[in-house]
């Protein structure tokens, strides 16, 4: 008999396991198709969103535009926008080497108030340029890249993240501008900026 009990009950175990692992590789099965729409559907919008600005770009003839031009942010939570930069400058030095482009985000002023502690015209992301290229704002409300590569002719869309940690609620008159290097020179090979932003635009955050 106690042989036929651990017999019966080797069965047992035998059978759930292969339950056990056949459910588990229905589970992985399953997490994985998630995913993989996911990544689907993210590299859809994302191929909208380039499409939608290049067309922008197109159509107005500027060389820089955003998918959204009124933002709803609230305090302490990330908002993400897309802008677009179209190069039309040549690299002197070498025609087949990229324009290296630096991003400078200012706030200009408020609707009710100041920008930050009691000053307008504040660099909250990118660069700094009062401070010079390399120096990041003493106050950063956006995430982004520093300085970007963009061959002449080309049109490129890039991710911003705004996060703004403390500031008062209000509507604020913001300006991205884009600088590049003189002569068209490449991030890799340095030089001395433009004074003038290669291109300029306004925005508008509403944050409460």
């Amino acid at each position: 008999m106690n042989k036929k009990a651990a017999l019966q009950l080797s069965i047992n175990a035998i059978v759930i396991l292969i339950l056990a692992i056949t459910i588990l590789s229905l589970g992985i099965a399953f997490i994985r198709s998630q995913f993989g729409t996911l990544t689907e559907r993210f590299t859809e919008v994302s191929a909208e969103i380039k499409s939608e600005l290049i067309n922008k770009i197109k159509d107005s003839g500027d060389l820089l535009v955003f998918n959204r031009v009124e933002i709803e942010a609230k305090l302490g939570k990330p908002e993400e926008f897309y802008i677009g930069i179209k190069n039309t400058a040549p690299n002197i030095n070498d025609p087949n080497k990229p324009v290296c482009f630096i991003p400078a985000i200012k706030c200009i002023s408020a609707l009710n108030g100041d920008c930050l502690d009691g000053r307008d015209n504040v660099y909250v992301g990118g660069t700094d340029m009062s401070l010079g290229p390399g120096n990041p704002p003493e106050v950063k409300w956006f995430s982004l890249f520093p300085e970007v590569n963009i061959q002449t002719g080309e049109v490129n869309v890039y991710p911003i993240e705004l996060q703004i940690a403390q500031a008062q609620p209000d509507t604020y008159l913001m300006e991205f501008a884009v600088y590049k290097y003189q002569d068209g020179a490449s991030c890799d090979t340095g030089g001395i900026v433009d004074e003038r932003p290669y291109q300029s635009k306004q925005f508008f955050i509403k944050l409460s």
